[in-house]
């Protein structure tokens, strides 16, 4: 396909990457002269400079022959005017990327497709929402949800006093028949390792295991770790996203949400009566020994710089903080996170860009996930009649060694493969897959 991006900020150049690794003819459109001068020099794309809301640059990009426009800038404003020209001017799909409340409320006066936009993006509601999960699993480093929650990935950090130590997944399961879980990925030492049954696991693996929702706590114990009732939670940063986790996680939990501005934090501890608000800096070590934040069982950094998250993540574990989640907007932090202690990483660019993917990706590929650090993808895929991974089981299937099977949805049921398993026609499967295999996908489902 041909499609125009506007923005080659990091969602709109992480995006582009993607996309030109499948194939696509990327053009990108970019105002900022440091990212047009990355975008063009880096990227297999045509790079625009110019203002995405402009229709002389959107027909520079040649808008009239493309088939969706990704409008992913750091501009509501631009986002949706970008839009509405190419819409106007015959482009079939349009994304927009929004990121103030109004444009996204079920009540609010822009309605997308008023605008010309098919699918509106907010990665601020996104980005909270996983935070939350990542609350309420406190063994886990990274959440992803199929089936409405129903069925979970949860990445977990492999300890040296793990059981899964010097065991390979057919031993754990030998050890443990029940609940059914299944290994979809190993991250060692910046690699991602797609196991089969002989590969062993070892400390400081980050493993990402697939299992029914219900079945997570106890999968987490198997792994070492007795999942805590989270009491004191701690988050710094009142903007959009800190704020949705803390007006959620307040209807259970003791919250305190600090920030640094007074007349934000003023006015966040008028709309969240139930949530302690309070003024203060989250790098002061002064400030987070008053508020005794060593009590705390999970501190959530979520300002807008990421520097400034690190640090303060790093400040909480010094003083005794038991778990800590930051967000990040870059990935040049990212293959350090475990290995400097922070439990789990969240990033609302990722979010962004998994909504978009899974847009354009419509059809028997019902489901993307990508993830911060691996490289990998969770897809979930309808298998088609007559398709070639109905006719044998999945270990006759001669399945490539970059690609897994996790699940399967079948009538509702949801179902951890084993090898004798078969997949039957119109049943919803969650593939783990590495980039270079995902057009591999099709030929196996379609």
């Amino acid at each position: 396909m041909r499609i125009v991006i506007v923005g080659a900020g990091e969602v709109g150049y992480y995006l582009a990457k993607r996309l030109i690794a499948e194939d696509h003819a990327i053009t990108m459109i970019e105002s900022d002269p440091e990212r047009y001068r990355r975008a063009s020099e880096t990227l297999d794309a045509i790079v625009v400079a110019g203002n995405g809301a402009s229709v002389n640059v959107l027909q520079a990009a040649e808008i009239a022959k493309t088939d969706i426009l990704l409008a992913v800038s750091g501009s509501d404003e631009v986002n949706i005017l970008a839009c509405m020209i190419a819409k106007e001017m015959g482009v079939a799909k349009c994304v927009a990327r929004v990121r103030n409340d109004e444009f996204s409320r079920p009540d609010s006066a822009v309605r997308p497709r008023t605008f010309g936009i098919d699918l509106m993006i907010h990665p601020e509601q996104t980005a909270a929402r996983e935070i939350v999960r990542l609350v309420e699993r406190s063994a886990a480093s990274k959440i992803i949800e199929f089936e409405r929650g129903r069925l979970q990935i949860m990445g977990i950090y492999i300890k040296e006093d793990s059981p899964f130590v010097n065991q390979s997944m057919v031993e754990i399961g030998q050890q443990y028949p029940k609940p059914d879980f299944l290994c979809l990925c190993i991250y060692r030492d910046g690699e991602t390792i797609i196991p089969h049954g002989t590969n062993s696991f070892r400390s400081g693996d980050v493993v990402y295991l697939i299992a029914k929702k219900e079945d997570m706590p106890q999968v987490s114990k198997i792994v070492g770790y007795d999942e805590k009732q989270q009491q004191h939670v701690m988050i710094l940063g009142a903007g959009q996203v800190g704020s949705r986790v803390a007006a959620v996680l307040a209807n259970d939990m003791d919250v305190k949400l600090i920030e640094t501005k007074r007349e934000v934090a003023e006015n966040s501890a008028e709309a969240m009566q139930e949530v302690l608000v309070l003024e203060g800096d989250g790098t002061d070590v002064d400030f987070l020994i008053s508020e005794k934040i060593g009590d705390t069982d999970t501190f959530v950094a979520v300002t807008g710089n990421e520097k400034t998250n690190l640090l303060s993540g790093l400040l909480a574990l010094y003083l005794g903080v038991k778990r800590v989640i930051v967000h990040l907007t870059t990935h040049e932090y990212l293959p350090v996170i475990h290995k400097i202690g922070i439990d789990a990483v969240v990033s609302k660019n990722i979010a962004t860009v998994n909504a978009i993917m899974k847009y354009i990706r419509r059809g028997h590929i019902i489901a993307v996930n990508l993830f911060e650090e691996i490289d990998a993808e969770a897809i979930e895929v309808v298998a088609r009649q007559n398709s070639q991974i109905t006719r044998k089981t999945i270990q006759r299937s001669s399945l490539p060694a970059d690609l897994i099977i996790g699940a399967i949805i079948r009538d509702g049921a949801m179902i951890i493969p084993r090898g004798d398993t078969r997949i039957q026609a119109q049943d919803k499967v969650v593939v783990f897959v590495k980039p270079n295999s995902i057009h591999k996908v099709d030929k196996y489902f379609s």
